[in-house]
């Protein structure tokens, strides 16, 4: 519960112009995922491929960075088989994003929190 605690005290904060419109009630939203139910493998697996696919990565490139045979990188890339998870740190990296941005969770926990000014 810490965590949406610390996003609600975040939200507050940036939304502290709100001040000005005087007493009024609004509400925020906003998702994260759902860490107890896990990972969509290949939901991640597509997101990491597409990501690669825009950077214009080859896969000799990536095995290097990684100390794989490009040949292992193809089979994650297009056999359905998935590269290990000591690997997503370089590949993050590489790809520049964080690692949460690389993973898709199967499921999503939306919270709507009534802020009302007294």
């Amino acid at each position: 519960m810490d965590e949406g605690y610390e996003k609600i005290m975040e939200i507050i904060e940036m939304n502290r112009f709100r001040q000005r419109l005087g007493l009024l009630d609004y509400t925020a939203c906003w998702e994260e995922p759902d860490r107890v139910k896990g990972l969509d493998i290949e939901a991640t697996k597509n997101r990491v491929c597409d990501l690669i696919k825009s950077k214009g990565l080859k896969d000799k490139t990536i095995a290097d960075k990684l100390g794989i045979t490009p040949q292992a990188v193809n089979k994650w890339r297009h056999k359905g088989s998935f590269f290990v998870i000591e690997n997503l740190y370089v590949l993050s990296g590489l790809l520049g994003v964080s690692v949460d941005n690389l993973l898709v969770p199967v499921a999503v926990k939306k919270w709507e929190v009534l802020i009302e000014k007294r």
